[in-house]
């Protein structure tokens, strides 16, 4: 059999790209960069963006550009790791805290049926809640649930999240009820400008939102280009009634299209992130974090870079300008 993706070397691998037009000054450099980054990863993530139908290379394109393209999507892939894990970690605070506050601190009570919906369309209840228990019941479980499970005579909600994966978390927040629900939407969220209904939709989606690119960036899958669908995106209208114009614009009372496109990227994912923060320090911190990722070192090449980067995620082109004014906002 002729296998149509054959093991190449190297030098192959250089010479085929030379051959569809990439630009290689430096043989050295470009097999260091293939031995490390992968062909996959520089060449194929982003050819709909670089390259022609016919495989050949957009005029101009250098293996060093395509090489710091790559690095700079790795530095805005950490920035939103870093930012979601902290995402994660307030959320989950509020949950056990509530779960806490009104179930009391034994995972039999917090967790039982009678607390949350049975079901929310296809999913149940008892599956999440039997997941869970399961694996509180496991040789599995570990640390910290693991140790209280042996040393102590409960498992609290604050020590339980910690091994709860963010999905079932999710869930264990859209499946709550009464007043234990709308305390915890209104500590996620204390705007009164907003119903409990879009709250609840808004949190839930945000968090999945976070989740997906997150999940994206940890699994070295198509970071740059995942659209969440619109029905499962966080409502762009109620992005705008929280953060105000610097970060969206709008046009006749309506978001404009380009924004509504860019709330279904990665640019969705990182106003989220800066809803549920929820603190004017950390979503000003956020803010001065990710400019530096953006101006980088090298302000010439990062400008260039971001210009490219904004494109391919359907990012606003003036989101430095967005940023420092939301900034100067949070500064008032």
């Amino acid at each position: 059999m002729v296998f149509d993706k054959p093991f190449l070397t190297y030098e192959q691998q250089i010479d085929l790209l030379r051959s569809r037009g990439l630009i290689i000054s430096d043989d050295k450099f470009a097999e260091q960069a293939l031995s490390t980054l992968s062909y996959y990863d520089l060449i194929n993530r982003y050819k709909s963006h670089f390259m022609n139908p016919d495989d050949s290379f957009n005029e101009g394109i250098t293996l060093e550009y395509l090489y710091n393209f790559l690095l700079f999507d790795k530095d805005v892939q950490s920035f939103v790791m870093k930012y979601s894990l902290l995402v994660e970690s307030i959320f989950k605070t509020k949950l056990a805290y509530t779960l806490s506050q009104y179930f009391g601190v034994d995972h039999a009570k917090y967790l039982n049926a009678n607390n949350f919906l049975s079901s929310i369309d296809a999913l149940k209840f008892t599956d999440i809640q039997l997941e869970i228990i399961g694996y509180i019941s496991s040789d599995k479980v570990k640390d910290p649930t693991r140790h209280y499970k042996l040393h102590h005579n409960h498992i609290p909600p604050w020590i339980l999240l910690k091994n709860v994966s963010l999905g079932n978390s999710i869930n264990l927040y859209r499946f709550l009820i009464g007043n234990a629900k709308h305390t915890i939407t209104d500590e996620m969220i204390p705007s009164t400008q907003i119903s409990f209904s879009d709250k609840v939709d808004f949190i839930s989606n945000a968090l999945n939102d976070i989740r997906l690119f997150r999940n994206s960036a940890a699994h070295n899958l198509n970071f740059t280009e995942l659209q969440v669908k619109a029905i499962y995106r966080p409502s762009s209208s109620t992005l705008y009634k929280i953060l105000g114009n610097a970060l969206l614009k709008r046009k006749k009372k309506k978001i404009i299209d380009s924004d509504k496109q860019s709330v279904g990227g990665i640019y969705g994912c990182l106003l989220s992130i800066l809803v549920l923060l929820n603190d004017d320090y950390l979503r000003a911190r956020f803010i001065t974090d990710f400019l530096t990722v953006i101006s980088g070192t090298e302000p010439a090449i990062q400008n260039q870079l971001y210009g490219t980067y904004s494109q391919v995620t359907a990012m606003p082109p003036d989101i430095i300008n967005r940023f420092g004014q939301y900034y100067s906002s949070l500064m008032v």
